[in-house]
Protein backbone atom coordinates (compact mmCIF):
# COMPACT_ATOMS: atom_id res chain seq x y z
CA UNK A 1 0.00 0.00 0.00
CA UNK A 2 1.22 3.61 -0.89
CA UNK A 3 2.42 5.80 1.85
CA UNK A 4 -0.03 8.20 2.80
CA UNK A 5 0.42 11.91 2.25
CA UNK A 6 1.54 13.83 5.32
CA UNK A 7 -0.81 15.53 7.40
CA UNK A 8 -0.35 19.59 7.45
CA UNK A 9 0.43 21.06 10.03
CA UNK A 10 -2.35 23.75 9.34
CA UNK A 11 -5.09 22.70 10.58
CA UNK A 12 -8.61 22.29 8.37
CA UNK A 13 -11.17 25.47 8.04
CA UNK A 14 -13.56 23.92 10.45
CA UNK A 15 -10.80 22.67 13.47
CA UNK A 16 -9.27 26.67 12.89
CA UNK A 17 -13.08 27.83 13.63
CA UNK A 18 -13.99 26.17 16.22
CA UNK A 19 -10.95 26.81 18.22
CA UNK A 20 -10.74 30.85 17.73
CA UNK A 21 -14.44 30.55 18.94
CA UNK A 22 -13.40 28.65 21.85
CA UNK A 23 -11.10 31.13 23.06
CA UNK A 24 -13.37 34.15 22.33
CA UNK A 25 -11.20 35.08 19.18
CA UNK A 26 -8.29 36.55 21.37
CA UNK A 27 -5.46 34.54 22.95
CA UNK A 28 -6.69 32.93 25.95
CA UNK A 29 -3.68 33.55 28.32
CA UNK A 30 -4.86 36.12 31.36
CA UNK A 31 -4.10 39.09 30.06
CA UNK A 32 -3.03 38.71 26.67
CA UNK A 33 -6.17 38.94 24.41
CA UNK A 34 -3.89 39.36 21.16
CA UNK A 35 -6.17 38.21 17.88
CA UNK A 36 -3.42 37.38 16.07
CA UNK A 37 -3.88 33.47 16.38
CA UNK A 38 -1.79 30.23 15.82
CA UNK A 39 -2.72 26.99 16.42
CA UNK A 40 -0.89 25.00 19.17
CA UNK A 41 -1.29 21.17 19.57
CA UNK A 42 -0.99 20.09 23.05
CA UNK A 43 -2.63 16.44 23.93
CA UNK A 44 -0.80 14.97 22.35
CA UNK A 45 1.75 17.41 21.17
CA UNK A 46 2.39 17.21 16.93
CA UNK A 47 5.49 15.49 18.01
CA UNK A 48 4.16 12.70 19.77
CA UNK A 49 1.09 12.14 17.12
CA UNK A 50 0.24 14.45 13.73
CA UNK A 51 -3.68 15.45 14.76
CA UNK A 52 -6.30 18.09 14.07
CA UNK A 53 -8.75 17.34 17.37
CA UNK A 54 -10.10 20.52 18.87
CA UNK A 55 -9.81 18.70 22.19
CA UNK A 56 -6.46 18.38 22.04
CA UNK A 57 -5.22 22.04 20.47
CA UNK A 58 -5.69 25.72 21.41
CA UNK A 59 -5.44 29.16 19.80
CA UNK A 60 -2.87 31.22 20.88
CA UNK A 61 -1.13 34.49 19.67
CA UNK A 62 2.41 33.73 18.12
CA UNK A 63 4.30 34.73 21.79
CA UNK A 64 2.26 32.13 24.08
CA UNK A 65 2.58 29.70 20.85
CA UNK A 66 6.35 29.64 21.34
CA UNK A 67 6.05 29.54 25.12
CA UNK A 68 3.72 26.79 24.67
CA UNK A 69 6.17 24.89 22.33
CA UNK A 70 8.74 25.50 24.80
CA UNK A 71 6.87 24.24 27.75
CA UNK A 72 5.79 27.54 29.66
CA UNK A 73 2.27 26.03 29.72
CA UNK A 74 1.20 22.06 31.56
CA UNK A 75 -1.95 20.79 29.69
CA UNK A 76 -3.84 21.01 32.85
CA UNK A 77 -3.32 24.98 32.02
CA UNK A 78 -4.14 25.36 28.71
CA UNK A 79 -7.28 23.30 28.92
CA UNK A 80 -8.05 25.76 31.60
CA UNK A 81 -7.76 28.41 28.88
CA UNK A 82 -10.02 26.75 26.57
CA UNK A 83 -11.98 26.25 29.52
CA UNK A 84 -12.10 30.59 29.92
CA UNK A 85 -10.32 32.14 27.60
CA UNK A 86 -13.73 33.17 26.06
CA UNK A 87 -15.14 35.22 29.34
CA UNK A 88 -12.86 37.91 29.00
CA UNK A 89 -13.90 41.34 30.18
CA UNK A 90 -11.62 43.45 27.63
CA UNK A 91 -12.95 43.97 24.18
CA UNK A 92 -10.66 42.71 21.38
CA UNK A 93 -9.17 44.81 19.04
CA UNK A 94 -6.11 45.07 16.57
CA UNK A 95 -4.56 47.46 13.87
CA UNK A 96 -3.63 47.28 10.48
CA UNK A 97 -0.11 48.26 10.22
CA UNK A 98 -0.14 48.69 6.45
CA UNK A 99 0.89 52.26 6.85
CA UNK A 100 1.26 54.07 3.17
CA UNK A 101 1.04 57.51 1.12
CA UNK A 102 -0.55 55.88 -1.44
CA UNK A 103 -3.25 53.49 -1.83
CA UNK A 104 -5.62 51.19 -4.49
CA UNK A 105 -8.85 50.24 -3.18
CA UNK A 106 -10.22 47.87 -5.20
CA UNK A 107 -14.35 47.36 -3.86
CA UNK A 108 -17.50 46.79 -6.05
CA UNK A 109 -15.44 45.83 -9.43
CA UNK A 110 -13.80 48.66 -9.57
CA UNK A 111 -10.40 49.92 -8.57
CA UNK A 112 -9.63 53.57 -6.83
CA UNK A 113 -6.81 55.08 -6.83
CA UNK A 114 -5.85 58.22 -4.33
CA UNK A 115 -10.21 58.43 -3.64
CA UNK A 116 -10.37 59.16 -0.47
CA UNK A 117 -14.20 58.19 -0.39
CA UNK A 118 -14.78 54.80 -1.72
CA UNK A 119 -18.28 54.38 -1.26
CA UNK A 120 -21.16 56.61 0.13
CA UNK A 121 -24.54 55.63 1.08
CA UNK A 122 -26.94 58.30 1.87
CA UNK A 123 -24.46 60.53 1.73
CA UNK A 124 -22.38 59.45 4.71
CA UNK A 125 -19.36 57.82 4.13
CA UNK A 126 -18.98 53.69 4.39
CA UNK A 127 -15.33 53.03 2.99
CA UNK A 128 -13.07 56.03 3.52
CA UNK A 129 -9.85 57.45 4.48
CA UNK A 130 -7.94 60.05 6.38
CA UNK A 131 -4.30 60.93 6.22
CA UNK A 132 -2.74 61.48 9.22
CA UNK A 133 -0.02 64.11 9.90
CA UNK A 134 2.86 62.16 7.88
CA UNK A 135 0.40 61.99 5.03
CA UNK A 136 -0.73 57.70 5.57
CA UNK A 137 -3.81 56.99 4.61
CA UNK A 138 -5.49 55.84 7.36
CA UNK A 139 -9.00 53.06 6.50
CA UNK A 140 -12.09 53.81 7.92
CA UNK A 141 -15.37 51.69 7.67
CA UNK A 142 -18.51 51.06 9.10
CA UNK A 143 -20.89 48.22 8.01
CA UNK A 144 -23.72 48.55 6.93
CA UNK A 145 -26.91 45.87 8.70
CA UNK A 146 -30.24 45.23 8.97
CA UNK A 147 -29.28 44.11 12.06
CA UNK A 148 -29.52 46.46 15.76
CA UNK A 149 -26.67 44.88 17.00
CA UNK A 150 -23.00 46.09 16.76
CA UNK A 151 -21.10 45.37 14.18
CA UNK A 152 -17.18 46.01 13.54
CA UNK A 153 -15.64 49.04 12.59
CA UNK A 154 -12.54 50.77 11.23
CA UNK A 155 -11.15 53.80 12.61
CA UNK A 156 -7.62 55.52 11.49
CA UNK A 157 -6.31 51.55 10.75
CA UNK A 158 -7.65 50.44 14.22
CA UNK A 159 -10.28 47.93 14.06
CA UNK A 160 -12.65 47.56 16.87
CA UNK A 161 -16.15 46.96 18.25
CA UNK A 162 -16.54 43.25 16.97
CA UNK A 163 -19.62 43.23 17.94
CA UNK A 164 -20.65 39.26 18.71
CA UNK A 165 -19.72 37.35 15.50
CA UNK A 166 -20.32 33.71 14.41
CA UNK A 167 -16.24 34.16 13.40
CA UNK A 168 -13.51 35.98 13.51
CA UNK A 169 -10.21 35.68 11.59
CA UNK A 170 -7.04 37.70 11.66
CA UNK A 171 -4.07 35.70 10.81
CA UNK A 172 -0.38 36.49 12.24
CA UNK A 173 0.62 38.16 9.44
CA UNK A 174 -1.75 41.16 10.16
CA UNK A 175 -2.67 41.81 6.65
CA UNK A 176 -5.71 40.35 6.67
CA UNK A 177 -9.24 40.40 9.11
CA UNK A 178 -13.08 38.30 8.37
CA UNK A 179 -16.01 39.33 10.28
CA UNK A 180 -18.98 36.67 9.81
CA UNK A 181 -22.16 37.21 11.85
CA UNK A 182 -24.91 34.82 12.80
CA UNK A 183 -27.76 36.95 10.12
CA UNK A 184 -25.66 36.67 7.08
CA UNK A 185 -23.53 40.11 7.40
CA UNK A 186 -20.05 39.40 6.69
CA UNK A 187 -17.09 41.74 5.90
CA UNK A 188 -13.44 41.02 4.30
CA UNK A 189 -10.51 43.48 4.13
CA UNK A 190 -7.03 42.05 2.82
CA UNK A 191 -4.02 44.23 2.00
CA UNK A 192 -1.16 43.22 -0.48
CA UNK A 193 1.23 44.58 -2.19
CA UNK A 194 1.61 44.96 -6.64
CA UNK A 195 5.22 45.51 -7.68
CA UNK A 196 3.38 45.88 -11.67
CA UNK A 197 0.63 46.14 -13.55
CA UNK A 198 0.88 42.72 -14.78
CA UNK A 199 0.90 41.58 -10.92
CA UNK A 200 -2.51 43.26 -10.86
CA UNK A 201 -3.72 41.82 -13.83
CA UNK A 202 -2.69 38.48 -12.34
CA UNK A 203 -4.17 39.12 -9.30
CA UNK A 204 -7.48 40.50 -11.23
CA UNK A 205 -8.49 39.22 -14.56
CA UNK A 206 -10.74 42.18 -15.17
CA UNK A 207 -8.21 44.69 -14.47
CA UNK A 208 -7.40 46.96 -17.66
CA UNK A 209 -4.51 48.93 -16.40
CA UNK A 210 -3.34 49.78 -19.54
CA UNK A 211 -5.48 53.22 -18.84
CA UNK A 212 -4.68 53.33 -14.94
CA UNK A 213 -2.75 56.32 -13.75
CA UNK A 214 -0.70 54.74 -10.56
CA UNK A 215 2.63 54.80 -9.65
CA UNK A 216 4.30 51.20 -9.21
CA UNK A 217 4.65 49.32 -6.74
CA UNK A 218 1.40 50.26 -4.83
CA UNK A 219 -0.50 48.60 -1.54
CA UNK A 220 -3.79 47.75 -2.66
CA UNK A 221 -6.79 47.07 0.03
CA UNK A 222 -9.79 44.51 -0.93
CA UNK A 223 -12.99 45.06 0.50
CA UNK A 224 -15.60 42.22 0.36
CA UNK A 225 -18.54 43.04 2.35
CA UNK A 226 -22.47 41.53 2.20
CA UNK A 227 -24.99 43.17 4.32
CA UNK A 228 -27.37 39.98 5.79
CA UNK A 229 -31.11 39.52 4.51
CA UNK A 230 -30.60 41.73 1.96
CA UNK A 231 -29.19 41.19 -1.99
CA UNK A 232 -26.69 43.40 -1.57
CA UNK A 233 -22.56 42.36 -1.86
CA UNK A 234 -19.42 43.85 -2.62
CA UNK A 235 -16.40 42.33 -3.35
CA UNK A 236 -13.02 43.06 -5.85
CA UNK A 237 -15.04 41.11 -8.77
CA UNK A 238 -18.43 41.62 -7.94
CA UNK A 239 -20.89 44.29 -7.23
CA UNK A 240 -24.64 43.64 -6.22
CA UNK A 241 -27.22 46.11 -5.14
CA UNK A 242 -30.47 46.17 -6.34
CA UNK A 243 -31.95 49.33 -7.59
CA UNK A 244 -28.69 50.92 -8.97
CA UNK A 245 -26.39 51.03 -11.34
CA UNK A 246 -22.84 50.25 -10.36
CA UNK A 247 -20.55 50.44 -13.15
CA UNK A 248 -18.36 47.35 -12.67
CA UNK A 249 -14.62 47.50 -13.61
CA UNK A 250 -14.08 51.37 -13.00
CA UNK A 251 -11.46 53.24 -12.90
CA UNK A 252 -11.06 56.56 -10.81
CA UNK A 253 -7.86 58.58 -9.47
CA UNK A 254 -7.68 61.24 -7.53
CA UNK A 255 -10.98 61.98 -7.29
CA UNK A 256 -13.62 62.73 -4.10
CA UNK A 257 -15.68 60.01 -4.16
CA UNK A 258 -15.87 56.21 -5.79
CA UNK A 259 -19.05 55.09 -5.49
CA UNK A 260 -22.20 56.99 -4.30
CA UNK A 261 -25.33 55.66 -4.18
CA UNK A 262 -28.75 57.12 -2.15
Amino acid sequence: MADMAPLPRTPPTDVRRALRLEVGFGCPVPGCGNPYLMWHHFDPSWSEREHHTVAGMIALCAEHHAKADAGAFTKEQLREFKTTGASRSDPITGRFDWMRRNVLAVVGGSFFYETPIIIRFKGEPMIWFKRDENGMMLLNLGMLSLSPLPRLQLQDNFWLNLGQPKDFECPPHGRLIHALYPNGDELRIEYSELDSPEAARGRWKHAQTDYWDVQFPVTAIEVWFTVGGTEMSFGPSHAVLPGHNILRNAFGSHGQVGIDFD
